[in-house]
């Protein structure tokens, strides 16, 4: 038994002392050697993007900053914690939603206090005999093989029924990643063979959306709602669902009742904003996003959104303090996020500009202006948006135009994005301007595509690169470009052996990309052929020259 704990690497995370030296304790004596303490969230995440630990002990109450449910929601979230590493939250809260809130984020325990040492060594042994040879799965997930990930939940699908549950259940949810729906339906099928489990269910719903199939799915998460009214994620989906059918009143009234449940999601009280204000409710519009603002405070899933929305509805009630105060206090929020700032940005002049209609607005402009020349590529298209439409109501249609621009040209192929554009500019009566701006974005990247297209063809490889690379600079948020960047690299490293520059281009460019959309097909098999490449013998390749 001490050398299962012996080998192991632990992390505690707790605001009392006494508890990180009780825990500490108690993992000694059963023989743990490598043991680490964090006082507060913050410092547990920053050792968990450093580290790789075996357990996590974390607390739920953690003073003030982020508490437990936000460190584990945001470490999965960033992909702080693999697969093997198992979680154990401790708690001495008793309210419901406080439990609830812990539960959704699934946790491998969840322990109450007070907790003696048979009753921590016990849940140790049975997660860690579950868990321990996972590893295999999180280096396959860890190089991007999502296909070797799966062949290897099929491989290890034996043994005691937990550990075959956690395996299929991970199997099913990778296959739904990677578009594989009928191999997941038939995993969650032969699961329901063995016992009606909810999560079986709730997969297959999935498939049903992402098949088209709404009738279905809706009513097979409403039979998992009456079943399981504590399954909060499938009143998600299940408002996902009315709300594509039409239905945003009972989508709404759904997850009025799963923030009852559980208040902190963000991001289940921004949707339940949304609907209100769609449904004509604004004081219930205005609770959710202000519970957004509220429990985002700590969280990573905060967005500017929330703010500008909150500050919507203040100054449709005259609430001008309350007004300034929120929009300074989301742009203290998001310093870093450069994106967030730039509609944070237009809306203070447009509360400015209502306030006193002869207020002077320059000094936002320039701070906007400053934020894209700087960060024009890593600018989210919902915040260009937003910002050019308070811009546009501003009457700065220039300045409007220039982001719509800068929005265009990292999404100059993607037609929903065009047609938004297009819509939003008719809004203010400039058809003309909107097509020229459309046609002046998609010749600049065509220009570029059809060079280098050129440049492939009649062998100038290392030009066309170097050509695609600028362009990437330029437009690191463009899906188009980024590929057919890595596309050739990764040809030219197969005919002349891994170039580390081209190496790291790659997979940093590809990371964002799934960052963006984890079900990303093509991205997700470049990583895997970039993978595939790494790891050859190095006498396989051809020597240059």
């Amino acid at each position: 038994m001490d050398d299962l704990f012996g080998r192991l690497r632990y992390l505690i995370i707790d605001d009392f002392e006494q508890m990180r030296v009780s825990f500490k304790g108690m993992l000694t004596g059963f023989g743990a050697l490598d043991i680490e303490t964090c006082a507060c969230g913050e410092m547990g995440l920053k050792a968990l993007s450093v580290h790789n630990y075996d357990v996590v002990i974390c607390d739920y109450n953690l003073g003030d900053g982020k508490d437990g449910q936000q460190v584990l929601e945001e470490a999965r979230h960033l992909g702080y914690l693999r697969h093997a590493c198992s979680f154990f939250m401790i708690t001495a809260e008793s309210n419901m939603p406080m439990v609830l809130g812990a539960l959704e984020q699934q946790p491998d325990e969840y322990m109450v206090k007070p907790i003696n040492s048979d009753v921590l060594q016990h849940r140790l042994v049975s997660v860690l005999k579950r868990k321990h040879q996972l590893k295999a799965i999180d280096q396959a997930l860890a190089d991007g093989d999502k296909l070797g990930a799966i062949s290897l939940c099929g491989t290890q699908r034996d043994g005691d029924l937990k550990k075959r549950l956690y395996l299929a259940k991970l199997q099913s949810e990778l296959c739904i990643d990677l578009e594989r729906y009928d191999d997941a339906e038939s995993i969650y099928r032969q699961m329901l063979k063995i016992r009606d489990f909810p999560w079986a269910n709730f997969g297959l719903g999935k498939i049903d959306f992402f098949r088209g199939d709404l009738e279905r799915a809706s009513g097979r998460f409403r039979a998992l709602i009456d079943k399981n009214p504590h399954y909060l994620e499938v009143y998600d989906w299940l408002a996902r669902v009315l709300a594509e059918q039409g239905e945003e009143r009972d989508a709404q009234a759904l997850l009025q009742q799963a923030v009852k449940l559980s208040p902190k999601l963000v991001s289940r009280q921004r949707h339940l904003g949304e609907l209100a204000l769609e449904n004509g409710e604004m004081a219930l519009a205005e609770r959710a996003y202000y519970a957004a603002v509220r429990w985002g405070e700590n969280s990573c899933f905060a967005k500017a959104e929330e703010y500008r929305q909150l500050a919507r509805l203040y100054q449709d009630d005259g609430n001008t303090p309350k007004l300034l105060r929120l929009l300074t206090d989301g742009r203290k929020r998001f310093a870093d996020r450069p994106s967030d700032q730039i509609q944070l940005l237009s809306r203070q002049a447009l509360a400015r500009r209502h306030v006193d209609e002869n207020e002077p607005i320059d000094t936002y402009l320039q701070e906007i202006d400053h934020l894209v020349a700087i960060h024009k590529g890593a600018l989210a298209a919902e915040d260009l948006m937003a910002a050019a439409d308070d811009l546009f109501r501003l009457s700065c249609c220039g300045e409007a135009e220039m982001l719509l621009h800068v929005l265009l040209c990292n999404h100059h192929d993607e037609d929903e994005w065009i047609e938004r554009v297009r819509e939003l500019m008719q809004k203010y009566r400039r058809v003309r301007e909107a097509d020229a701006l459309i046609d002046e974005s998609r010749g600049e990247l065509k220009r570029i595509h059809t060079e280098c297209v050129a440049l492939l063809q009649q062998g100038g490889v290392e030009r066309a690169i170097s050509l695609l690379n600028q362009a990437v600079d330029h437009y690191p948020s463009n899906r188009t470009i980024i590929l057919m960047s890595v596309s050739a690299m990764i040809d030219y490293m197969r005919e002349h052996g891994v170039e580390p520059g081209y190496h790291f281009r790659c997979r940093y460019s590809l990371n964002r990309l799934l960052e963006r959309d984890r079900r990303d097909l093509k991205a997700d098999r470049f990583l895997h052929q970039l993978t595939q490449l790494s790891t050859r013998p190095e006498q396989e390749y051809s020597v240059a020259g």
